[in-house]
């Protein structure tokens, strides 16, 4: 018998049913520094997440807790010199949790009918990564129709070179966008979406290779977007991404540039490329309207993300209005959509 993993499973929980011992949440330690934000952090976060809420509980608490009270718990505790710390967190949340009542929050998870295979599911037969990518009040897939599409490290190795192609052509087509290398494994590529869309991205994906095939077939991720004509001729790699031509002509410095220039000149919307900043040497991506509309496409880097809040900072100062625009806004072009027209109205 073949083993089987909890991605396998349609029929019961993930994780079983989670309880924990009612006295751990007497821990005096704990008690000590807990105050009601912590409390409300639970009843918010049981609310945001029902049945999976204790995953990733601990990094709420440590979020709203000075470092230093939790190096003094850490110290004094005697439970953290045999356990590990960051479970005791958990451990206690839950049992804390339980004994206010607020569990009470958690409906019953529902069956459900998969689209793709037509079987019965139950909701909390998805594992975590899954839910995340879905949303817990929009789980309408199971796990095994959804575990070899949209994780990391997923996709066909034998594809040949024109169904990799066709691939292509279908996600831009369904995306309404230029698609990134790494579509479809990024936690909130498929967050914002409806059902319907996401049913209809979902069928491409399920068709998509991995990484390492379209490089060995086309060398690279561009040049497969270029053979299959998704991207005009003209591309190129830059240290920024990828520098190509938006259809009206403009040059831009990404993908995600290129969607926003795409956007604006279906419109009919006029916009410029890389207007500047009333300070310092710096250029917005685009201006239309008399508004700046900037793409924060490397978020996470620090040097970067110093430098986005310097811009913003200084629209503040000089009363221009800015459209920030980051990679999950990007996922929906609906989303993009209405962020733009609102953000362009008078």
């Amino acid at each position: 018998m073949m083993n089987m993993s909890i991605y396998d499973y349609r029929d019961r929980p993930a994780y079983g049913n989670f309880r924990t011992d009612p006295h751990y949440c007497e821990n005096p330690h704990i008690l000590k520094w807990w105050s009601p934000s912590h409390d409300e952090l639970l009843s918010k976060q049981i609310e945001r997440e029902q049945w999976v809420w204790y995953w990733g509980i601990t990094d709420k608490i440590l979020a709203i807790t000075p470092s230093e009270t939790i190096e003094v718990w850490k110290a004094e505790d005697p439970l953290c010199s045999r356990y590990a710390w960051y479970n005791i967190l958990m451990y206690f949340a839950a049992s804390r949790a339980e004994k206010l009542g607020l569990i009470k929050a958690i409906r019953k998870p529902k069956w459900k009918i998969c689209p793709f295979c037509n079987q019965r599911f139950i909701e909390d037969s998805l594992p975590v990564p899954l839910v995340k990518r879905l949303g817990i009040n929009q789980l309408d897939f199971c796990a095994p129709c959804l575990s070899g599409t949209i994780l990391q490290n997923s996709g066909n190795e034998t594809l040949s070179r024109q169904e990799v192609l066709t691939y292509l052509r279908d996600l831009a087509d369904v995306l309404k966008r230029v698609p990134s290398q790494d579509f479809g494994n990024g936690m909130y590529d498929l967050y914002d979406l409806s059902t319907q869309e996401r049913f209809a991205v979902l069928r491409v994906l399920k068709r998509k290779p991995t990484q390492r095939r379209v490089k060995k077939l086309f060398g690279s991720w561009l040049k497969a977007l270029i053979e299959a004509e998704v991207l005009e001729d003209g591309t190129r790699r830059t240290s920024r991404g990828t520098q190509c031509l938006a259809r009206d002509g403009h040059v831009c410095l990404s993908l995600g540039e290129k969607t926003i220039d795409d956007f604006l000149h279906a419109f009919g919307i006029h916009h410029e490329k890389e207007p500047h900043y009333p300070e310092g040497d710096f250029r917005a991506d685009f201006v239309a309207n008399g508004v700046f509309i900037e793409y924060f496409g490397l978020t996470g880097d620090n040097d970067y993300d110093a430098k986005t809040k310097l811009k913003q900072e200084l629209c503040k100062k000089h009363g221009i209005r800015l459209i920030s625009v980051y990679p999950s806004d990007l996922v929906s072009s609906k989303k993009l959509e209405a962020m733009l027209l609102a953000g362009l109205s008078p």
